[in-house]
């Protein structure tokens, strides 16, 4: 996994790649990698939670 300093780019998308049985989604915009299992949350260059990410954090409440 990457984690990148933001540049304030960000456009997390989901990848068509798991890692560790759990989806991997990717920052367009510096190269950040993030799974469901890390201790923090992507967010958008605006601030936003993409929806995508947000879907999957509710969906394990």
């Amino acid at each position: 996994m990457r984690v990148r300093s933001c540049r304030d780019l960000c456009n997390w998308n989901r990848t068509p790649v798991e890692r560790r049985g759990e989806p991997l989604f990717a920052c367009r915009g510096c190269g950040s990698q993030w799974v469901p299992s890390e201790q923090w949350t992507p967010r958008e260059a605006d601030g936003a939670i993409p929806p995508a990410v947000l879907e999957l954090i509710r969906s394990d409440d």
